[in-house]
């Protein structure tokens, strides 16, 4: 009998658990429809969603069931959706060695900035070294390390928070410190006493800081902190993906506390038009805001300043907090301020080998 079973299982051996794939087999096929052997002329990328793979022969069909569909759709008739709003302009700035505009340019991918690193010679790359230590000295003198572990977050640090929630002393400690600077800078205030925590919606009457948006929010535990040790009242979490063992979960039993997640991409977001942010001062976090996520971030939270000031709203960015990462990923295209790269003589070529 369990021989017969076995015939009737999927071929695939799994290294791991050291038998074969208990799934059924597909029809006239020794394996099932995850381990059918693939062919690159077979399989192409899905054009909603590129993550995932789809016969080239289904491709129709599939475009009219792939489960980002719906999802783009109904982020289509959002108001605060707008194509590409923080994804910047190229300057018209010319290469001086070759006299080529830099505007226009597609997606700069690793390998190829790997590839112009490669590409130099011994003194071309020493040259390179020097022009960049140069740059750092002029640019940088001024920045220092700051790590602060404030009081606050006490709780969070020594370990003693729901056992629901996942730990990790190394995420712990720099979120601590992303907090710990914006309370040193005044940004947030610690509040002391749970019946003094009346965090207010209007500016003018606030004891804290009334909203939070936290772009590239993921699971959304530095929002989970800033909850816990700050009593924050609304929370807007920004994320283009879906996550499973989120925060969300813990933050809304925190009855003071409104929560909203906004799941778009942040270069497509209009932040003015989120009715539910207008005529509210907030702060914006992001730790490991991967690669041009930081410069779009920046320009998100930047235009909705000027349209604030042009509109009357009030609606302002009181603080700032981005823990960078994944800087190779970083493009010319969507870099915040590309002339002052310019007033350095650093274009795009160099500029993509300082990036690699």
């Amino acid at each position: 009998m369990k021989t017969k079973l076995m015939e009737n299982r999927c071929k695939f051996w799994v290294p791991k658990k050291s038998r074969f794939c208990a799934n059924s087999p597909l029809q006239n096929s020794l394996f099932c429809g995850n381990h059918t052997p693939r062919t690159n002329n077979q399989w192409i990328p899905c054009p909603i969603d590129p993550s995932h793979s789809v016969l080239q022969e289904n491709l129709g069909s599939h475009l009219r069931r792939c489960p980002l569909v719906k999802q783009v759709q109904s982020l289509s008739t959002q108001p605060f959706y707008q194509k590409g709003v923080n994804a910047g302009k190229e300057d018209e700035q010319e290469e001086p060695e070759t006299g080529i505009p830099t505007s226009g340019f597609d997606i700069v991918t690793s390998e190829m900035k790997r590839n112009a690193v490669y590409s130099l010679n011994i003194s071309e790359f020493f040259e390179m070294i020097g022009k960049i230590e140069s740059v750092h000295a002029q640019i940088c003198n001024d920045i220092k390390d700051s790590y602060k572990i404030p009081e606050a977050c006490g709780v969070w640090i020594k370990g003693e928070v729901d056992r629901n929630v996942p730990f990790q002393e190394k995420h712990v400690a720099q979120q601590a410190s992303m907090l710990g600077n914006l309370e040193e800078f005044g940004v947030l205030e610690r509040i002391d006493g749970k019946e003094n925590c009346e965090l207010v919606e209007r500016a003018e009457n606030s004891n804290g800081v009334p909203a939070v948006v936290e772009f590239g929010a993921g699971r959304g535990y530095l929002t989970q902190m800033l909850a816990d040790c700050y009593g924050i009242r609304r929370v807007f979490l920004v994320e283009r993906k879906a996550y499973k063992l989120k925060a969300d979960r813990s933050l809304r039993q925190k009855e003071s506390l409104i929560l909203e997640r906004l799941r778009i991409d942040i270069e497509d977001l209009n932040l003015n038009a989120v009715e539910s942010l207008q005529r509210l001062p907030y702060i914006a976090i992001g730790k490991h805001l991967c690669g041009p996520a930081t410069d779009l971030t920046l320009r998100c939270c930047l235009a909705n300043e000027r349209s604030a000031e042009q509109c009357g709203v009030n609606c302002y960015l009181r603080g700032l907090a981005i823990a960078t990462c994944c800087h190779h990923l970083c493009q010319w295209k969507h870099y915040i301020s590309n002339p002052t790269f310019c007033l350095y003589n650093i274009y795009i070529k160099i500029h993509n080998i300082f990036s690699s």
